[in-house]
C-alpha cells in the first residue's frame, strides 16, 4: 500500500510542480541567450508623431507626478501630445491635469465604467482631434517613465513593429519586504519571461503600461469593456490576429506598490478572477498553436496556464518533506529538482532586476508569508470572488493597477495597478 501512495505522489508532484518548475527554469535558460539581431532603421528620427493616453480615475494623489515625468520626456514637443481622460472622477483630478497644461477629457459614464471603455472613448476622442497620430502610448496615472522613452518606442516602430511592451518594473521608494517581493515578481514576470517568450518565436505580452501600439491598429482593436483584465484579452486577440508584441528593453515605466498585503488584497483578488474566467480563450489558443505550430500562440497560451510560483515554492518543499520522513526516494529526487529549478528561476530574475544578495536574503525571508497570502487570494479567485468595477486601491500615494495583465499572463507574479 505504502508503495502505491508513493507511486501516485510521485506522479501529482511530477506532473503538477516538477515539469512546471522545469518550464521556468527553461525560460531562465532561454533569456540568458542572445537576443535575435534587429532590422537597421533608417538614418531619419523622432519623425513619428505620438499621443500619450493617461486613463485616471480619481488619482488627485498622484497625477501631478506622472504628467511631470512626461513632460520631462527629451523628445521634440511637437511630436508628442498628454491626453488625461479623468473617467467618472470624483475628485480634483481634472483640474489638478488641466493647472498643468495638459490635454484633459472629462468622461463621465456610469453605465460604462473601466478602463477599457475609457480608453475606447478616449482614442476616439484624440482621432476627432488629432488626425495625424502614429501610435499611441498608454500609461497609468502612477507612472515614471525614462527619458527617452518615445526615442525607443520610435526606434521599434521604425524595425517594423506595431505594439511594443516597454519594461514595466517597480519604483522603489519604500524598502519593505511586500515592495521588494514585488520588485522581484515583476522582473520575473515582465522581464525575464518575455526576454525568454521572443527568443522562442513569441511575444512579450501586454502588461497594461507603457504599451505602444500603431494608430491603425488602434483603430481595429478595441479594448473589452467587459474585462477586468482588458489588456490580456486584447493581447490575445492580437496574438490569433497574427501579431507579435515587441519587448522594448529600451524603454522602461516604473510605478509605486502597496506596502502591506492589506492595501494589495481586493485588487490582487479581481486580477487573479481575470485569468480564471479566461481559461477556454487560453485553450483555444493552445490547439490553434499546436494546429499552425505558431509558436506565437503556443507562448501566449502557456504564460496564462503554468501554476504560480507561490504554490509551487511551497509545493514543491511539501514534496520534499513529506519525501525525506517517509523515506520515498522517487518523491524526494523531483520535489528537489522543482527546488532547484524555482531558485534557478527566481535567481535569473534578481540578477536581472539588479537586487543585491541582501535584498534577495529579505526577499527568501519574507516569501512563506506571502505565498500563504497569494494562496488564499488564489483560492477565493477560484471560486468566483474579485469580479469588479474599475477602480482606485488603497495604497499609500499609489494610484491605479497596472499589472492585471501581469497576474494575468505571469500567474506566477504579483499583480500591479490599473483599476
Amino acid at each position: 500500500m505504502s508503495a502505491h501512495l508513493h507511486d501516485i505522489a510521485a506522479t501529482i508532484v511530477g506532473l503538477l510542480i516538477t515539469l512546471p518548475s522545469a518550464y521556468l527554469a527553461f525560460l531562465a535558460a532561454v533569456s540568458l541567450l542572445p537576443r535575435r539581431a534587429r532590422p537597421r532603421v533608417g538614418p531619419s528620427a523622432d519623425r513619428e508623431t505620438f499621443a500619450i493616453l493617461v486613463p485616471a480615475h480619481d488619482e488627485e494623489r498622484v497625477i501631478a507626478r506622472t504628467l511631470a515625468s512626461l513632460a520631462g520626456l527629451e523628445y521634440p514637443r511637437d511630436r508628442f501630445s498628454v491626453h488625461v481622460v479623468a473617467d467618472n472622477c470624483s475628485d480634483d483630478t481634472a483640474a489638478i491635469a488641466r493647472d498643468r497644461g495638459t490635454c484633459v477629457h472629462e468622461r463621465t459614464d456610469p453605465h460604462r465604467p473601466g478602463k477599457g471603455a475609457a480608453l475606447n472613448w478616449l482614442v476616439d476622442e484624440v482621432l476627432a482631434e488629432h488626425r495625424h497620430v502614429d501610435a499611441f502610448v498608454i500609461v497609468d496615472a502612477d507612472s515614471e517613465l525614462s527619458p527617452d522613452f518615445l526615442h525607443a518606442m520610435g526606434r521599434h516602430l521604425r524595425g517594423g513593429a506595431v505594439v511594443a511592451q516597454a519594461l514595466n518594473l517597480v519604483k522603489v521608494v519604500d524598502d519593505r519586504p511586500l515592495v521588494r517581493i514585488r520588485e522581484l515578481a515583476f522582473e520575473l514576470g515582465c522581464h525575464l519571461r518575455p526576454l525568454a517568450y521572443e527568443r522562442l518565436g513569441g511575444s512579450s505580452g501586454l502588461f497594461g503600461n507603457g504599451m505602444c501600439i500603431d494608430a491603425a491598429l488602434c483603430r481595429r482593436y478595441r479594448w473589452s469593456e467587459s474585462s477586468v483584465v482588458e489588456d490580456a484579452e486584447l493581447f490575445l486577440r492580437l496574438v490569433r490576429g497574427g501579431y507579435r508584441v515587441e519587448l522594448a528593453t529600451d524603454a522602461t515605466v516604473r510605478s509605486t506598490m502597496p506596502v502591506t498585503l492589506r492595501e494589495a488584497g481586493s485588487q490582487a483578488l479581481r486580477w487573479e478572477r481575470g485569468r480564471f474566467d479566461y481559461v477556454r480563450e487560453l485553450s483555444a489558443l493552445a490547439a490553434t498553436g499546436l494546429r499552425r505550430r505558431d509558436l506565437n500562440a503556443l507562448c501566449a497560451s502557456l504564460a496564462g496556464f503554468n501554476p504560480p510560483l507561490a504554490l509551487l515554492a511551497p509545493g514543491g518543499l511539501a514534496a520534499f518533506v513529506i519525501g525525506m520522513a517517509a523515506g520515498w526516494v522517487a518523491l524526494t529526487v523531483l520535489a528537489t529538482i522543482a527546488l532547484a529549478c524555482l531558485f534557478g528561476y527566481v535567481l535569473r530574475g534578481a540578477v536581472l532586476g539588479g537586487l543585491g544578495p541582501s535584498v534577495f536574503l529579505r526577499i527568501l525571508v519574507w516569501a512563506p508569508s506571502y505565498c500563504l497570502w497569494k494562496a488564499w487570494v488564489l483560492s477565493r479567485a477560484a471560486f468566483g470572488v474579485g469580479r469588479r468595477d474599475w477602480q482606485g486601491r488603497a495604497r499609500g500615494d499609489a494610484g491605479k493597477d497596472h499589472g492585471a495583465t501581469a497576474a494575468f499572463l505571469n500567474p506566477d507574479e504579483v499583480p500591479s495597478t490599473h483599476g
